[in-house]
C-alpha cells in the first residue's frame, strides 16, 4: 500500500513544478504580443506635421509680383506651382507616412515641415524651368 499512497504525492510534485513554467509561457506570450502590438502600431499609425500653406502662398506671391510677366505667363508659372506644391506634398506623405495638416490646424505639438516641402517646391520649379 505504501506504492499506492506514493504515487500520487509524485504525481503532485511534478503538477506543481509544471505550473511556474507554464505560468512563465503564458506571461513570456503576454509580454511578446504586447511588445509587437505596440510595434505594428507605431509603424503603422501615420504621425502628424503642419505646413504653413499660407506663408508658402504668400512667398510665391510675392515672387511673381515681382516680375513683369503678362497674365498667360502668371497662369503658367501658377499652374507649375500648384503643380509643384501637389506633387511635393503626396511625396512627402507617401516617403514619411504622415498625415499633413495646414499650420492653423495644429494647437502644438506636431513638426513643423514647411521648409522641407517649400524646398523641394523650388527644387521642382527649378527642374521644371
Amino acid at each position: 500500500m505504501k506504492n499506492n499512497t506514493e504515487q500520487p504525492v509524485s504525481t503532485n510534485s511534478h503538477t506543481f513544478r509544471r505550473i511556474p513554467v507554464i505560468v512563465a509561457l503564458v506571461l513570456f506570450a503576454l509580454a511578446t504580443s504586447a511588445f509587437l502590438s505596440r510595434v505594428v502600431l507605431e509603424y503603422s499609425t501615420p504621425r502628424v506635421v503642419a505646413f504653413d500653406m499660407k506663408k508658402t502662398l504668400d512667398s510665391f506671391m510675392d515672387s511673381v509680383s515681382q516680375k513683369q510677366l503678362t497674365e498667360a505667363q502668371s497662369k503658367a508659372l501658377s499652374d507649375r506651382f500648384n503643380d509643384a506644391l501637389e506633387k511635393s506634398l503626396a511625396e512627402y506623405q507617401q516617403q514619411h507616412h504622415v498625415v499633413i495638416l495646414v499650420s492653423p490646424a495644429v494647437v502644438q505639438g506636431a513638426p513643423d515641415v514647411t521648409r522641407n516641402i517649400q524646398h523641394d517646391i523650388a527644387r521642382r520649379m527649378k527642374g521644371e524651368q
